[in-house]
């Protein structure tokens, strides 16, 4: 029995041990699994025991921008998706932002307002 099988939805989208998984119910078909692989989520697992998750070199903020991808795409599909609330703005993704932003260069300084007659 599977994650998403508990939840009873097709896909269930989680944050655990650093990376994010996609579990999709034992029945799954190969639409929704080829689906999956086309977001560019890796599949893993045997015939009964599928599930997908992000490529591991990706970083926290390439992950959680396909699962933002991914999670609208899927329930536009007709597919119940369940959201795991730690994987989207956890401290993880805040620290990544905050990591990002550190090392962005500051914006060009605004030009002068121009006075109309």
């Amino acid at each position: 029995m599977s994650l998403a099988d508990d939840y009873n939805v097709d896909v269930t989208l989680y944050h655990r041990d650093g990376t994010i998984f996609v579990d999709t119910r034992t029945d799954a078909p190969e639409n929704l699994l080829a689906l999956l692989d086309s977001l560019g989520l890796d599949r893993h697992g045997a015939t009964d025991d599928v599930w997908h998750q992000v490529p591991d070199a990706m970083d926290e903020i390439a992950m959680k921008t396909l699962a933002d991808r991914a999670a609208p795409l899927l329930a536009r599909a007709g597919y119940r998706v369940d959201i795991d609330a730690g994987l989207f703005g956890g401290t993880a993704y805040r620290a990544a932002l905050a990591d990002q932003a550190a090392h962005r260069p500051p914006p060009p300084p605004a030009a002068p307002a121009r006075r109309a007659r």
